[in-house]
């Protein structure tokens, strides 16, 4: 940061609808959309008091924006609810997964650029990703690989068709694998104690899963994964920077996004959060702003879940991905590229089983999936462990952040409801 020195992923914008989002033209509020806004900002208040007051979340800060311009805004509960420290509107969270549509958007800025191409092997950049085996049988102990059918190729990373995996995404053998030679990097998120030591690096996470199985063939199927992780070590080639200054000169400068990174430093400890655990009886401290893995200069840079940011600095990339690739008269991305961005590629399943397509590094909303109540349609969107959520709706200009700081786990349920204030307050400002 410059001025410091999976649960179920849902969310953001609407597809094919690009040429007519046009730049940022003021809108004057009809006196109807007043009344809207008067109301949401009301109920999406008293909906976060509910939920601080009964230890559903510790707090939270939500912003609906048209256009740059806010719609409604909440915010209620604590820094850290022990110490009854009120949560600050400039407030320091821990993205986790929310990462991934940054890193996604710094390897599609190189595309445009013509420095990579989506079909490249990553290999390419990566040679210790050229020899990858499949899981083909047998357990743990006694497993059984084959070759993979092709190269891991850079699309596949994006849309988490790659075979790559997470370590606490399953029990399967590969899973297994992950956990006791500790092919995982050092964070709260899906630990236990008996894994094995995590890498310390991310060329040593790159040497990692190198060595480990792909759970299926490359192409074959979605699985999440440290696959944007790994497209972080190919910006960090290209670039020939550590991420942490590749993403600070392709993005958060540019986009003024000066409180956002992978660090958090002593000036600015006051303003990092808490992060809490849910439990059955609410929630639990989990990690210390002091102990954080934030705090370490010599973290893993991890491009899929590790960067921490404001609210006001995410918003601006939101606005960004809303404007079809362009802001502040700077253009970012093609818009032909974010159209394929948002195109659906492959998809995940939600809860009862509902798919949930995928683009390049955000998943798309569906009418099944705002009848399950996972992602508003004509959406597009992704969240973090730490229950952040955005979601952007191209056709009504609308950009929309949930900022919180607790890890649900294996509780879909509290997840869903969690969204479920940010969805219900933006409904009557989306066209569909």
């Amino acid at each position: 940061m410059k001025g410091s020195g999976s649960n179920i992923k849902t969310l953001v914008a609407a597809m094919g609808l690009l040429g007519a989002v046009g730049g940022c033209a003021a809108h004057a509020p009809l006196r109807s959309e007043v009344a809207a806004v008067d109301a949401a900002s009301s109920v999406l208040q008293a909906d976060f008091e509910e939920m601080v007051r009964t230890r559903q979340i510790p707090g939270a800060i939500a912003i609906i924006q048209r256009d740059g311009r806010t719609l409604v805004h909440a915010r209620a509960g604590w820094m850290d609810v022990e110490r009854r420290e009120p949560l600050k509107q400039d407030a320091l969270f821990r993205l986790y997964s929310m990462s991934k549509p940054i890193t996604s958007v710094a390897i599609l800025m190189l595309a445009d650029q013509g420095r990579l191409r989506l079909d490249d092997p990553v290999s390419k950049y990566l040679p210790e990703l050229s020899a990858m085996r499949v899981y083909d049988s047998g357990g743990l102990d006694d497993m059984r690989t084959v070759p993979a059918s092709g190269p891991i190729t850079i699309a596949q990373l994006l849309t988490h068709t790659s075979g790559i995996i997470y370590h606490f995404t399953g029990d399967t053998p590969v899973h297994q694998y992950y956990r006791r030679y500790g092919v995982m990097r050092d964070t709260p998120v899906g630990r236990t104690p008996q894994d094995g030591p995590p890498a310390r690096s991310l060329d040593a996470l790159l040497a990692r899963l190198g060595e480990a199985p792909l759970l299926h063939q490359p192409g074959e199927t979605f699985a999440y994964s440290y696959s944007t992780t790994v497209l972080g070590a190919v910006i960090e080639r290209i670039m020939a920077q550590p991420l942490n200054q590749a993403l600070d000169t392709m993005l958060f400068t540019p986009l003024g996004m000066t409180d956002t990174g992978f660090f958090v430093s002593d000036v600015d400890l006051d303003r990092f959060t808490t992060l809490y655990r849910a439990t059955e009886d609410g929630i639990e401290p989990a990690e210390q702003p002091e102990t954080s893995d934030y705090r370490d200069r010599d973290r893993l840079l991890d491009g899929g879940g590790a960067i921490v940011g404001t609210a006001a600095d995410y918003l601006r990339f939101g606005r960004m991905l809303a404007n079809g690739g362009e802001y502040g008269g700077k253009r970012f991305l093609a818009r032909e590229t974010v159209a394929a961005m948002f195109t659906p590629r492959t998809a995940m399943e939600g809860p009862d089983k509902v798919a949930l397509p995928f683009g390049y590094g955000v998943s798309i909303g569906t009418r099944e999936t705002a009848a399950a109540g996972l992602q508003p349609f004509g959406t597009v969107s992704w969240a973090g462990s730490g229950n952040t959520y955005f979601f952007v709706d191209h056709e009504s200009r609308i950009v929309a952040l949930l900022m919180t700081h607790e890890l649900t786990g294996a509780d879909q349920a509290r997840t869903l409801r969690i969204r479920a204030v940010l969805d219900r307050a933006a409904a009557p400002f989306l066209k569909r």
